[in-house]
């Protein structure tokens, strides 16, 4: 923006039309990632599913989820793979066609004598669920330009939030009146943003990156292991899932026990519209001010909001406090969520440039499926102070992390 600007464009730029001229195939994924959220009825509602309907205990559904967590991230490090080698319009085509005949199936067994092979189905549809994500990402960083690449990530995280917004009304609506009907829904949902995904998105074959690569570029795992940039973002990513994944595993807990079973299941309620809210309205305003700063210095100030918003929560006693600090490390997930794939992207060879993504969602997921142990074992022993206070302290050392890296790379 140059000085002779007025200030009512800085302020209409600060809104949606930030995302205003990207190409033409990043807006038909933002709307194929808006439909996929808002129809994945079954993964809201998943606990319920097995518990309620299907008959399982907690200590059943436990096991069965962890099951589904594990194929998942299989199918993140199959499609990678895959997704370097042929083309990702037809991989993720593919992969969401499964879903659809997974869920339609279920649909068709959930009410009938044959309503034992739900389960079954559904943990046969989790790799190629898995899948979606990293192929989706490769997809946006295939179709942006190095300068538009953050941007395009901004609004494919906007349009996730748009997704996760709307969706549990409407599964909560469905799973009230028809089982059939919700899991139909949510096939014939993916069904309608495969079919938008075929038409509107150009095809782009691997060989387009691979030929871009040099010759002499070495497998991905050794490409991995040497590049140790990539290597510590994975491990500070991974920690930053685990700080994360603290969200919904303690505060309902620790909600509980400060403002008893109704009132504390409300106001976590609450507490995480606040959240989505947040994202909703602050993310366009927040890439509009960072967009000139390294996806590393925002990553770095994203710890700094997470290390006040989680040592807030050691010490809150009042749910407007709560409020507060909610808000505050709101800040640091859309500048995580909005620079870590640009980041990510920009170092990956494009040839690997799925299963590197993969790998980061696995790095993800791991760190997400520690969380609720560590935090448990932590309890146990400890108060909510002290493992809001370490948590804010993994943050610090995090934040000093990125800024080591932004360092580095400066030499």
């Amino acid at each position: 923006m140059n000085s002779g600007e007025s200030k009512p464009r800085f302020l209409s730029n600060a809104g949606f039309s930030l995302y205003a001229g990207l190409d033409k195939s990043i807006y038909t994924l933002f709307a194929v990632r808006i439909i996929n959220r808002f129809g994945d009825f079954v993964q809201m509602l998943l606990v319920l599913i097995l518990t309620v309907k299907l008959g399982m205990s907690d200590h059943e559904a436990g096991i069965f989820i962890t099951f589904t967590i594990i194929a998942t991230m299989v199918g993140q490090l199959t499609a990678g793979v895959v997704a370097d080698k042929l083309a990702r319009k037809y991989v993720l085509v593919f992969c969401q066609l499964m879903i659809c005949v997974s869920y339609l199936l279920c649909a068709v067994f959930i009410e009938s004598a044959f309503f034992s092979l739900v389960p079954l189905l559904i943990l046969l549809g989790s790799p190629f669920r898995g899948a979606t994500h990293p192929i989706t990402s490769s997809m946006v960083a295939d179709f942006s330009s190095e300068s538009d690449r953050g941007r395009s990530f901004s609004l494919l995280y906007l349009g996730t939030n748009i997704g996760v917004a709307l969706g549990p009304m409407a599964a909560a609506f469905l799973y009230a009146r028809s089982l059939p009907l919700l899991f139909a829904g949510s096939s014939g949902l993916l069904l309608i943003s495969t079919i938008v995904l075929w038409i509107k998105v150009p095809l782009l074959r691997s060989d387009v990156f691979i030929s871009a690569s040099p010759k002499s570029e070495k497998g991905f795992v050794s490409v991995l292991f040497k590049n140790k940039i990539l290597l510590l973002f994975l491990l500070f990513f991974s920690i930053y899932n685990f700080t994360y994944a603290q969200n919904t595993f303690v505060l309902p807990l620790q909600f509980t026990e400060v403002f008893g079973v109704v009132a504390g299941a409300g106001n976590f309620g609450f507490l995480m519209t606040v959240n989505a809210v947040t994202v909703l309205f602050f993310t366009p305003i927040l890439t509009r001010l960072t967009h000139r700063k390294s996806q590393l210095e925002n990553m770095y100030l994203a710890m700094v909001f997470y290390v006040v918003g989680y040592g807030m929560y050691a010490f809150c006693s009042h749910f407007l406090a709560f409020l507060l600090a909610t808000f505050i490390w709101t800040l640091g997930e859309i500048l995580m969520a909005t620079n870590a794939n640009v980041f990510l992207n920009a170092y990956a060879p494009p040839r690997y440039r799925a299963r590197f993504n993969a790998v980061t969602n696995i790095a993800a997921g791991f760190g997400s499926a520690l969380a609720p142990t560590v935090g448990g074992l932590l309890l146990v022993g400890e108060s909510y102070e002290f493992l809001w206070s370490l948590m804010s302290f993994l943050c610090l050392v995090l934040g000093m992390g990125f800024f080591y890296l932004q360092r580095f790379l400066q030499k």
